[in-house]
């Protein structure tokens, strides 16, 4: 409680959004997009989902990068368990279980085979110093992703010292003391580090160009048991709307991070912007949404609140968020 309190005076000072800002949205659209070179990223319930994107459907990521996160199907389905053991005591998971899960999902197809594994590029962030997951969470995660991922194609970043949250250059919270809008002002381009782990990069880290930031309707992809705010946010670099092949990066919030809470801040101040206008990468930015009790922060669901096949390609969320990468990427399923 003591957190919530504090992101509450966080609101106070401007940098949470005390309504939701009501936007001109528009329908999704396709782009030229190299389809081997997709890849997702997401900041704590958003780390936990990319990490499973990324092995449900790893046939079309080329890899993952977690900030504050942990293994696959952590939770088993359980709020309480995702809430103790996979924030606080991971450090005690038996990880044999969710390798033995992750094995037996692949084997009846309701996640892609896991030896395409061996081909993803993986970066975790994980801080000492963070107090909301705890450091030992990422540590399993190392651990997970090393039995299907060569250890040269994995970056573990757990030295850096700041809050729960994900790190700017110069935007945001107090590094060493985070809260909304959950973004930690660290001088340290974190967004930089993750997309320079799945793409070239021959260019130096630009300018984001407001217009291409393009708030797009996202009522087509969810319903009442697929949780989605209204609107979602896909920046598309100009050289990308004008027909240049470009890469795609999913990047998923983390709960308290939706409309309800800081607006657009997530999408438009973490920093994958500034390198994607140089480096020719859309950078897709979706928008969970609240459920009742059941999710009451608008986190991603992590922890089945959408059902118990919330981790698997027909997961509702999954399922949803996939179908907005393969709108964007011009594929026509998985």
């Amino acid at each position: 409680m003591k957190q919530i309190l504090l992101a509450v005076i966080f609101l106070s000072l401007g940098f949470g959004a005390t309504a939701v800002e009501k936007l001109a949205v528009e329908k999704l659209k396709t782009y030229n997009v190299d389809t081997n070179l997709i890849s997702t990223s997401g900041v704590s319930a958003g780390a936990f989902m990319a990490e499973h994107m990324s092995v449900a459907f790893s046939k079309s990521f080329q890899g993952a990068a977690s900030v504050a996160g942990g293994i696959f199907w952590c939770s088993q389905g359980s709020s309480q368990k995702a809430q103790g053991e996979c924030m606080n005591t991971a450090g005690f998971i038996n990880l044999v279980i969710q390798i033995a899960k992750a094995c037996e999902l692949a084997a009846k197809g309701d996640i892609d085979p896991l030896e395409n594994l061996a081909k993803h590029k993986v970066y975790i962030f994980g801080s000492p110093k963070d107090t909301i997951i705890k450091p030992p969470s990422s540590d399993k995660l190392y651990e997970f992703v090393k039995t299907f991922t060569p250890e040269q194609n994995i970056k573990y970043e757990r030295t850096f010292e700041a809050a729960h949250g994900f790190l700017t250059l110069d935007y945001g919270a107090s590094c060493k003391l985070g809260f909304l809008p959950w973004l930690l002002k660290c001088n340290y381009d974190l967004a930089g580090e993750i997309l320079k782990t799945f793409y070239e990069m021959p260019a130096a880290r630009g300018q984001m160009v407001d217009k291409n930031l393009i708030a797009y309707d996202q009522t087509e992809f969810g319903n009442a048991q697929t949780p989605l705010f209204a609107n979602g946010w896909v920046y598309v670099p100009e050289k990308c709307q004008q027909g240049e092949k470009c890469g795609l990066h999913l990047a998923l919030h983390g709960c308290q991070m939706n409309p309800d809470y800081i607006q657009n801040q997530f999408a438009k101040h973490a920093g994958y912007n500034q390198w994607a206008e140089t480096n020719n990468i859309i950078v897709l930015y979706p928008q969970s949404a609240k459920l009742g009790q059941a999710n009451p922060y608008g986190c991603w669901d992590w922890f089945g609140f959408t059902g118990e096949n919330f981790m698997t390609k027909s997961g509702a969320q999954m399922k949803a968020l996939m179908n907005m990468v393969n709108r964007v990427s011009g594929v026509s399923g998985n």
